[in-house]
């Protein structure tokens, strides 16, 4: 989601406007005693403390040991002090407010030294209002609420409300914006998706396009977290409505925060060709960046901010910035070929095309946390450098899980690719490690299952079902791989299944992903309590329904079961055929080699020899694409 951040150092931005002598007329103040001068100190100081802020801040991501960490926060006391420097001195309210601001960033993102730039903040905001500082005035504001916020968020939201009215009344349009915003991210934050849709509503009408735009994105977003991807996919359609709209130059960081919410909802609702449309449209916006004559792609900031624009209105003649903050160019990449590997997995894996994404996704990780000694590395703090780390981390534990599955997938169970996640999890925040811990459980309950523990793997599903709400997709799925285990021929557990079956079945009527719902019906479909005919009834109308999800895999199972199902020996032998025709389109070689053998099978029960003797000879040159699939190291 994009954050909004308040232009709190403006100081940085618009030295050039008070790099001139500050000092006023002497006036009489008595008899021959003139007023004394502004000091000019902060044409000194405030360039000083820039040096050493930024040498600090290019170092953040390359601290290595203790000595280097005391070194930078000796550079940022030593900037901080330049700043004091100023506030100690008589100087004109407008620079003042700067110095304050500055000084109070500095001590809430470097030091958390929350009193100490309260006090100061306090004192900066009420000079600010006496002397009609409106814009230094609610940069303040925005400061003092999001410090508030880390230690009571109902009383920060409490004062945001208040900024927020007395922006509306003085009609400073930009920082009712900013403010709005900064509402959004708290309640986001917070998990109180209500009050951000309430937050959001109003921008719907706004009469910039940007900020419309970036509204249903970020409505579409907090849909698709509340598992809603059919919201979702109407706030995106109001989004497209936008920028087909929109006569200024386009944001490409809206541009692909759209594709990849859309390839997201498309995800969600288990609809696999809608997927790769939307992840060809991924790869076209941002192989576009090479083709990009703007200079928006090259001018995506490091850190990840951007700008979007208000149109001239009541705050002046020119076109207003406003500043929010969302993944650099680096971290799309690496969250885009997490995306495309996952779409992959079940419809090119034969060309391991997914395995390619995972480890060019891998890569970009490692140089990305391997440390820049360039002159040219990003300026960011120690905690942004940290998020940073925390970010490329927590993604390479999410693209080794999925690399697990894409393995799995492959027939390849050897516990490698688990083990590697498992070591990587170690180095992520504990924040993160909870969202993570039911995944390794889930990816440990299919190498369990599959490799014969199944009472390891049961543990690991029953886990998940006790530490995750039941309606979770994951939780659903740990039920139905339970049931599949407690009907198996080890077990022939039908009580329990049964007993998980009637607290599944509300939740899969209740969800939007069309897979999970034709998972559920598949198990249904053989749990042995119908007869022949309502069986093979039932594996009919499932191969409708997996080809209007269009699953060239699930398309390719049911037609194998219904092979071994139908009781007509013609049906049979051309189920069979089909489910071969089915694997063999979609290049699934595996499936390909399975259904080649029933097809033959089923030929040769119905006589037709010749058939069948070609089809086996098709099957064992289709054994070599296995055994060459199975067995070959993944690529680099």
């Amino acid at each position: 989601m994009a954050d909004p951040q308040a232009d709190t150092q403006q100081c940085r931005q618009m030295q050039d406007q008070y790099a001139f002598t500050l000092e006023n007329p002497a006036q009489p103040n008595g008899p021959g005693m003139p007023i004394p001068a502004y000091s000019t100190i902060h044409l000194v100081m405030f360039p000083a403390a820039q040096e050493y802020f930024d040498k600090a801040h290019r170092r953040s991501t390359k601290l290595k040991s203790m000595e280097d960490v005391m070194s930078y926060y000796k550079l940022i006391a030593t900037g901080a002090r330049c700043l004091e420097a100023v506030l100690k001195e008589r100087i004109q309210p407008y620079v003042e407010c700067i110095a304050a601001l500055w000084y109070c960033e500095a001590l809430f993102t470097e030091t958390k030294e929350f009193d100490e730039a309260e006090e100061v903040l306090n004192k900066a905001i009420a000079l600010a209002a006496r002397n009609n500082l409106h814009d230094l005035k609610f940069s303040m504001l925005h400061l003092s609420i999001r410090m508030l916020a880390t230690k009571n968020l109902k009383a920060a939201q409490k004062l945001l409300k208040s900024c927020l009215r007395e922006a509306d009344s003085i009609q400073i349009a930009s920082w009712s914006y900013n403010f709005q915003y900064l509402s959004v991210s708290l309640h986001f934050a917070a998990y109180e998706y209500t009050s951000v849709n309430a937050t959001l509503k109003p921008l719907y009408s706004c009469s910039s396009n940007e900020i419309r735009y970036l509204a249903f994105l970020t409505s579409a977003l907090v849909a698709l977290r509340q598992n809603n991807p059919s919201q979702a996919g109407d706030c995106l359609s109001r989004a497209v409505q936008c920028e087909t709209d929109y006569s200024r130059q386009y944001i490409p960081q809206l541009v692909v925060m759209r594709v990849i919410l859309e390839t997201l909802a498309a995800m969600l609702l288990g609809d696999v060709a809608k997927s790769e449309a939307k992840l060809k449209a991924v790869h076209e916006s941002l192989d576009g960046q090479v083709q990009d004559q703007s200079g928006r792609w090259t001018a995506w900031n490091d850190d990840g901010t951007f700008f979007l624009f208000l149109p001239p209105g009541t705050d002046g003649n020119t076109y207003i910035p406003l500043k929010f903050k969302w993944w650099s160019q680096s971290e799309v990449y690496v969250m885009s070929y997490l995306i495309s590997g996952i779409v992959s997995v079940h419809s090119s894996w034969d060309k391991r095309k997914s395995s390619k994404y995972f480890s060019e996704g891998l890569r970009v990780i490692a140089t990305e946390t391997a440390g820049d000694d360039s002159p040219e590395a990003p300026l960011m703090t120690i905690t942004q450098a940290a998020d940073r780390v925390d970010f490329y981390v927590t993604a390479k534990c999410y693209i080794l899980f999925y690399t697990c599955l894409e393995r799995f997938v492959r027939g390849d169970w050897s516990s490698e690719g688990l083990q590697a996640l498992i070591e990587a999890v170690k180095s992520v925040p504990a924040k993160t490690v909870t969202t993570l811990y039911p995944l390794i459980l889930y990816i440990s309950g299919l190498f369990f299952q599959a490799t014969g523990k199944l009472q390891c793997a049961l543990e690991a599903y029953e886990l998940i079902r006790r530490i995750l709400p039941q309606n979770s997709e994951l939780s659903i799925m740990a039920s139905l791989s339970m049931i599949m285990i407690y009907r198996g021929d080890l077990m022939l557990n039908y009580e329990q299944a049964s007993i998980l079956s009637s607290q599944l079945k509300p939740l899969i009527t209740n969800s939007q992903n069309n897979a999970i719902k034709f998972a559920w019906a598949l198990t249904r479909a053989v749990d042995g309590s119908q007869t022949g005919v309502d069986i093979q009834n039932k594996i009919s109308s499932l191969l409708t329904a997996a080809r209007d999800l269009a699953n060239s895999q699930f398309t390719t199972i049911i037609m194998h079961l219904g092979a071994s199902i139908f009781s007509e020996q013609e049906k049979k032998e051309s189920t069979a055929m089909g489910a071969f025709l089915s694997a063999k389109r979609t290049r699934d070689v595996l499936w390909c080699w399975v259904s080649g053998n029933l097809a033959a099978d089923m030929l040769r029960l119905s006589g037709k020899d010749l058939m069948a003797d070609k089809q086996y000879s098709v099957n064992k040159q289709i054994y070599g694409l296995v055994d060459s699939l199975l067995n070959s190291p993944p690529p680099l």
